[in-house]
């Protein structure tokens, strides 16, 4: 199955509707913070929240949130499970979680409800509802943690469903039907983030959404919306500029197709409030043309990213990017030592950095379980001394295993780790007065959160001016540069606010404050994000010395924003020759309150840049949107939570390609 355009779009469209899932789960710790049936945040104290009156592990936020998700909730077994069997579960479903078992209960009921579950299917285990299923087999006998995932939650579904009424007769399969919907709720749900931190939960919707396929190179995205409660429509499937493509497909799917089709329009959604999808086009595309969206981290190597895909969902990309010879430009430049920049592609042998792979995610699991920022800092930037590179044009000694250039894969998971370390450790030192004894520790630890959030979002923004697939996780990048560099200076020993307004009145006028971006033509994007990078870039010759100084590994970096330095032979300077020339006669002076207004402008720059790109992505109405708005406002509680644009815990930005 495909989904393909049913028309020629621009960039910045909205290629659907607002989807509405066929089921969803809460992740158990948004339990009882959150509605189950809309998943907004429940008022403290509210006369208005509601709890089910049996099992009392779900709640809601009005009266029509509890009467159309009350009968889900309690005929598909979700309701014997709180109160029954989850006590009889093994311990790894208290520490993981319960959602995927929930949300296949409330998948199943649905579908059985609505006829779209057919014995063929589940005998061919290829298809539940139209969803894949494929690939179960190959999960069951290679993944010894996914089986018994599985097969004990099949267990516990089976019983659930046979307590909900006693009437009920058990299949003659064996729990196969719950075996075949947990794996397919396994690979088609998707987290559901509607505000920043941690996803709410997971949701599964149906054709018009899960057909969208993987692309390593893709040319669509998709937000999140929470369903409007004084609407009759409840989905808007008519808007949309897709359609579905197949051969030789069974008679169900094209039924789950033509059900969920025929429902949207006359406003008769499987899950009334849920949270709804939209899909949106982040590249031009053509009549025909196939839409594809991502499923996993884009920032890997192909062996990685395959790795991935066959673990998660048991098939193997084909992608352009991954089937391209000789391999792209980011391929290339995430996995090429430094001695290979100015080599014919063709000639470039990818060097094994297991070693340095191993040594970065043992800094960053200690850190994790201990909270000992320091020492991942100390262990991490250790790496970096000994194996970034120094001057290639002065040569490099020969013997050494490993000469990392800044955009290695490496470095970039580095400078992630680096980032949320220093944050922790500038927030660690922030528990007394901004002036006391403390202010210098605060003030190096923010100096260097900003210096490694800039090279961060530096970096991402070189290798997405060579693809703009790298838009999602640009944009959360650079809200962290800016971020941590509104927060450096609040730490000067002075207030962000007095000096915001005079910045933003100076700043140059933005191609993004009169652009209109419901469609938006290549060119004109390009340009816009090639303004963006060079306002960037001209900002930070004035402040990079000073960022960088006390960080040895930063020090070899000559600019955080242009990369040309590295080799022009592939990499391209934003500027020309003489305007190149013309900034870098710019020598570093001390540090003076005209340099903590370049910082500030910088951090302007980096904010306002991550708005345009995240307004193109997903829409004016987004919460990366909503968070640089308040930032360019002055409404951000800067010195109380910070952001480097990823979370440590999960170093590979997985989450913003979404």
């Amino acid at each position: 199955m495909e989904i393909r355009a049913r028309e020629s779009v621009n960039m910045s469209e909205d290629l659907t509707g607002a989807i509405a899932p066929y089921a969803t789960a809460l992740h158990d710790v948004f339990l009882h913070s959150h509605c189950s049936s809309c998943f907004s945040k429940l008022p403290p104290q509210s006369p208005s929240t509601m709890s089910c009156t049996m099992c009392c592990s779900v709640r809601y936020c009005c009266s029509e949130c509890l009467s159309s998700d009350s009968l889900v909730h309690s005929s598909s077994g979700e309701c014997c499970f709180f109160m029954d069997h989850l006590k009889r579960a093994s311990p790894n479903y208290v520490t993981e979680g319960t959602s995927d078992l929930r949300a296949t209960l409330r998948l199943l009921y649905v579908l059985e409800m609505h006829d779209l579950v057919s014995s063929d299917s589940i005998n061919q285990c290829s298809r539940i509802g139209g969803l894949s299923a494929s690939g179960i087999e190959e999960a069951l006998e290679e993944d010894e943690e996914i089986a018994e995932r599985i097969l004990e939650g099949s267990l516990l579904m089976s019983s659930c469903r046979k307590s909900r009424a006693p009437s009920y007769v058990s299949l003659p399969d064996g729990g196969k039907v719950e075996r075949i919907t947990l794996w397919a709720v396994i690979t088609n749900s998707v987290e559901v983030q509607l505000s920043e931190g941690l996803a709410m939960g997971i949701a599964v919707y149906g054709p018009s959404f899960s057909w969208f396929n993987h692309s390593c190179f893709p040319n669509a995205s998709y937000r999140f919306v929470l369903a409007p409660k004084n609407e009759d429509c409840i989905s808007h499937q008519s808007n949309t500029c897709v359609v579905p493509a197949s051969k030789g497909v069974a008679a169900d799917v094209w039924h789950a197709w033509q059900y969920e089709e025929a429902n949207f329009t006359n406003g008769n959604a499987l899950c009334k409030y849920g949270p709804r999808v939209v899909v949106r086009c982040t590249k031009p595309i053509n009549k025909g043309d196939e839409v594809c969206i991502t499923y996993i981290d884009l920032l890997q190597t192909k062996e990685a990213r395959h790795s991935d895909l066959w673990l998660k969902y048991k098939f193997i990309c084909s992608c352009n990017r991954c089937i391209s010879v000789p391999e792209s430009y980011v391929d290339l430049i995430l996995n090429c030592d430094a001695r290979d920049l100015n080599k014919p592609e063709d000639v470039v042998a990818a060097p094994t950095v297991e070693d340095l792979d191993d040594d970065l995610q043992q800094a960053i699991s200690e850190y994790s379980s201990g909270d000992d920022a320091k020492a991942c800092c100390d262990m991490i930037e250790s790496m970096l001394s000994e194996n970034l590179m120094r001057d290639l044009q002065k040569g490099e000694p020969s013997g050494r295993k490993h000469i990392l250039h800044p955009l290695h894969r490496v470095c970039f998971t580095a400078y992630m780790a680096l980032a949320s370390a220093y944050r922790f450790r500038a927030l660690s030192y922030k528990t007394g007065s901004l002036y006391g004894e403390k202010s210098d520790d605060l003030f190096r630890m923010a100096k260097a959160a900003a210096a490694y959030s800039l090279v961060l979002a530096g970096a991402m923004n070189h290798l997405f001016l060579s693809e703009c697939s790298f838009m999602m996780p640009l944009s959360h990048f650079l809200i962290g540069a800016g971020q941590s560099l509104f927060f450096l200076v609040e730490s000067m020993k002075g207030e962000t606010r007095q000096y915001l307004s005079e910045a933003k009145f100076t700043f140059p006028s933005c191609p993004e404050s009169s652009a209109k971006l419901d469609s938006v033509k290549y060119n004109e994007f390009r340009l816009t994000c090639e303004g963006f990078g060079k306002r960037m870039l001209s900002l930070s010759f004035h402040c990079w010395s000073f960022l960088v100084q006390g960080l040895p590994c930063l020090e070899k970096i000559k600019n955080p924003i242009d990369f040309s330095w590295l080799g022009t032979a592939i990499f391209p300077s934003l500027l020309s020759e003489e305007g190149y020339a013309n900034l870098c006669a710019h020598n570093p002076t001390p540090f003076t309150k005209e340099q903590k207004e370049c910082i500030l402008s910088l951090a302007i720059c980096c904010v306002t840049y991550c708005k345009y790109l995240t307004s193109i992505c997903y829409g004016p109405q987004h919460y990366l949107t909503d968070h640089a708005k308040d930032l360019l406002e002055g409404n951000d509680p800067l010195s109380q939570d910070f952001g480097t644009g990823n979370d440590l815990q999960v170093v590979t930005p997985s989450d913003p390609y979404r």
